[in-house]
């Protein structure tokens, strides 16, 4: 590979490559990652790094020891992929679990990871302090991994801690960062719609569990049109709905999942109290019933200003300041990285991977999502200088 940054050779980027095809080709969902782990162990264990323990389960963390006393790093790289089907036939590493794939972009986040630990490996005995190299398993499905391995206390210690996450809408060779809300605080939720089934012919006869729960939907549009400040920025999402057990029949139950994001902790409780009250308000109305469940979600990822600005001069060092780009919006997505960040200063950086003349434009979470995989090095490389001039101060 050509035109590698000046902190990774060739050989360090061919590995990550590699690494990067397999664990795509052998996706894993969420708290399943158990090949993707032990490929990872293997890799850190064939470099020397043997100091890796176990967490929650499918992940790991592995820690690599300077020459003597100083700070303390932890690097995070989440390893779960999507319930998707992938849809690149043209892929030569293409899934081979049907159903399942690195869509989110997982598989490059392990990678990069997994090279700047062999790089810092290599060079231990060229700083002083300690890295901690979290691979973690669940971001995307609950009980989400960053949460329990907060829980575990395995921050401690740590005076700060550094991620990245692929981003379709950066070119690869570019970088994105932000001081302060980086990602939404995500929440999910689920309304259980108990109505009374009857004979389609004689609907007068049953409550209309279906009808009742499409009624909640269109409701809750309005809790971002005229619940909630327009200044402040809301998503409410029904992702999926099921009810009915045949054509002829008046459903008796319906379930309806969403989640919801907000940028402002404090309209978290808002918005969870205004979409219990609405779908129990209208299911009164039709004459049924419905209860509201929500899990706590991922609070607003809020990036530190003086590691993003480490970040962003570490990363300007390495590539020219040209490719290192200010986000000027935050992301309405979430991510659990958040979980970190409340307890240590953090940052995390977007990682461009778009390729337009090779067709890599679609979103995350697309079946047809692809990466440019020059932007591995590229990643590895503002990963490894970032955690280098952590280490010696933030000099």
């Amino acid at each position: 590979m050509s035109d590698l940054p000046r902190n990774i050779t060739p050989a360090l980027a061919e590995a990550m490559i590699k690494a990067r095809r397999a664990i795509h080709e052998n996706p894993e969902l969420s708290h399943e990652e158990r090949e993707t782990s032990a490929l990872v162990r293997r890799t850190l264990e064939s470099a020397g790094i043997t100091e890796i323990e176990s967490v929650f389960d499918t992940g790991l963390v592995a820690t690599i020891r300077g020459k003597g006393e100083g700070r303390t790093l932890a690097l995070r790289a989440d390893m779960d992929a999507l319930p998707i089907e992938e849809r690149r036939p043209d892929l030569a590493f293409h899934s081979k679990k049907h159903g399942v794939m690195h869509a989110c972009g997982h598989d490059v986040h392990t990678s990069v990871l997994l090279g700047v630990a062999l790089a810092l490996q290599a060079e231990r005995d060229k700083f002083a302090g300690t890295v901690r190299c979290v691979f973690q398993p669940a971001e995307e499905a609950e009980p989400l991994g960053a949460r329990e391995i907060v829980k575990a206390g395995h921050m401690k210690g740590v005076e700060g801690i550094i991620s990245l996450h692929v981003d379709p809408d950066i070119p690869a060779g570019q970088i994105g960062v932000r001081v302060g809300a980086l990602m939404a605080g995500g929440q999910e939720f689920t309304i259980r719609v108990k109505g009374k089934s009857s004979h389609a012919a004689r609907p007068h006869l049953g409550i209309d569990a279906l009808a009742t729960a499409c009624a909640i939907v269109n409701e809750l549009q309005k809790v971002r049109s005229r619940r909630t400040d327009p200044l402040e920025p809301v998503v409410v999402t029904i992702g999926r709905m099921q009810a009915g057990t045949a054509k002829n029949i008046i459903a008796e139950s319906a379930v309806i999942e969403g989640t919801f994001r907000v940028l402002d902790e404090n309209l978290r409780g808002e918005v969870a109290r205004l979409i219990e009250s609405i779908a129990q308000n209208v299911a009164r109305a039709n004459g049924a019933e419905a209860v509201f469940e929500t899990l706590e979600g991922e609070p607003v990822l809020v990036n530190d200003e003086p590691l993003t600005e480490l970040v962003r001069y570490a990363a300007a060092d390495m590539l020219g300041a040209e490719n290192v780009t200010h986000m000027r919006r935050p992301s309405m997505g979430s991510e659990d990285f958040a979980y970190y960040v409340r307890v240590v200063p953090g940052s995390m950086f977007r990682l461009g991977i778009r390729n337009e003349k090779a067709g890599m434009v679609h979103p995350l979470h697309h079946p047809e999502f692809a990466v440019d995989e020059r932007a591995i090095p590229v990643g590895a490389s503002v990963m490894l200088a970032s955690a280098r001039k952590f280490l010696d101060g933030g000099r």
